[in-house]
């Protein structure tokens, strides 16, 4: 095992608002051991942008990287068989992404910020829906695995991040 190109250094939490949602949730309360809703066939609403926090940092680029996801229960047109939540979410998290010098080989530092960046905010966001459902009415919900890699993209347009601005924005 050895040390990654791009290390997370602060993960922090803007808004997590998980709710109950009585309309849709099931009729009989789920037994926590053994059923845990995964999501699947539910529309999640999520967006992700990059900013270059600092370029001169010593070690490599430090980039912020904002995720948000929604799941909002809203009922979609021409959709035959929508899945609905049991719960109504609504979690932002930012987290300081630096990505190390020589790393350009690989792959240009947005694109590695941003793949790794939603990698580690998604994770993160995953067990904290979890750690929450788990002691809320309809029972455990946990986010499915999913992988950001069509994320990347072919040029870097990343801005200089000022005062809270938010550059590029990347829906999913």
């Amino acid at each position: 095992m050895k040390t990654g190109p791009v290390q997370m250094l602060q993960l922090f939490f803007k808004k997590v608002d998980v709710e109950y949602d009585a309309a849709h949730a099931p009729k009989n309360l789920p037994n926590p051991l053994t059923t845990v809703f995964a999501f699947s066939g539910v529309s999640l609403d999520t967006s992700v942008s990059i900013a270059e926090a600092d370029a001169t940092q010593e070690h490599g680029q430090v980039f912020l990287v904002t995720m948000r996801l929604a799941v909002k229960n809203e009922v979609e047109e021409n959709t035959s068989e929508q899945v609905f939540s049991p719960y109504k979410i609504d979690i932002e998290a930012r987290a300081l992404v630096l990505v190390l010098k020589g790393t350009e080989r690989i792959e240009t530092p947005e694109n590695l910020a941003t793949v790794n960046g939603a990698s580690f905010l998604w994770s993160a966001m995953r067990d904290q829906i979890l750690a929450l459902t788990s002691r809320m009415q309809a029972g455990p919900a946990i986010l499915p695995a999913v992988t950001f890699h069509d994320m990347k993209t072919t040029a870097s347009s990343t801005s200089k991040l000022e005062s809270g601005q938010e550059v590029k924005d990347r829906k999913k």
